[in-house]
């Protein structure tokens, strides 16, 4: 087998395995995999916002402890260029790709030398954007050496990971306090392909009061329409075909 084919099963293996397992078995399984590629150590954390600290935002914490707390204690998410490159592009990136001036920057040349104390020289970020904020995936090592296919997997490893862990830590309070029963019934149904009048008779209700729900279930998760709605309940867990 090739080495992108390699990579591509690697990447489709850890997809499937990931919808069967819990947080635990995930992060472990992410950390296994990152390993193999030469990572030590790795953060998931929701991109910094003024009033919100590092471990209100963190979805995985793969870091040393006393870096986790120097970088925290020190608000160090502010001045670090990483994720601050992070918010600005789609595109996964090494870390020596968020450039700046340690002349004119240097906070941020601090932020990257007392990494340097940590082992953590070098690295691979993958940022996420998504509805009500973005988060970075930072994976750590030494020595970065990573062909473009490995990058590729990691990327699709990375958000699966991240997804799947973010899912199952808030699904229960999303499925409580998001959507009505009423809401989820109707979305459930719009989404095997159901009309409004269709669902209205399948939960005898009127088409108008279908029609209110969809609106609502629609404003609640930030969509533009009912398919919108539809998909991004099914990606929450928040229903199920």
């Amino acid at each position: 087998m090739d080495a992108a084919r390699q990579w591509g099963r690697r990447a489709l293996d850890f997809v499937d395995a990931v919808e069967r397992l819990n947080v635990p078995g995930v992060v472990k399984l992410f950390e296994s995999e990152i390993k193999a590629c030469g990572f030590h150590a790795y953060i998931m954390a929701g991109l910094p916002a003024p009033g919100t600290a590092l471990p209100e935002l963190t979805v995985a914490n793969g870091w040393p402890a006393e870096w986790f707390e120097l970088y925290t204690r020190e608000n160090f998410s502010a001045l670090d260029p990483v994720p601050r490159f992070g918010a600005s592009t789609v595109q996964p990136f090494e870390w020596s790709d968020a450039s700046y001036d340690k002349e004119d920057d240097p906070a941020a040349h601090l932020v990257m030398m007392r990494a340097t104390e940590f082992q953590l020289r070098a690295g691979y970020c993958i940022p996420m954007h998504y509805d009500g904020g973005g988060a970075v995936i930072s994976l750590a090592t030494e020595h970065l050496h990573l062909d473009p296919l490995a990058k590729s997997a990691l990327q699709l490893i990375g958000v699966y990971a991240h997804n799947r862990i973010r899912s199952l830590s808030r699904a229960p309070e999303e499925k409580r306090d998001l959507l009505t029963v009423r809401e989820r019934e109707v979305l459930r149904w719009a989404a095997c392909g159901k009309t409004s009048w269709e669902i209205s008779v399948i939960l005898r209700i009127s088409e108008r009061t279908v029609k209110f729900h969809l609106v609502e279930a629609s404003r609640k998760l930030n969509a533009v329409n009912r398919t919108s709605a539809v998909a991004k309940a099914l990606a929450r867990g928040l229903i199920k075909l």
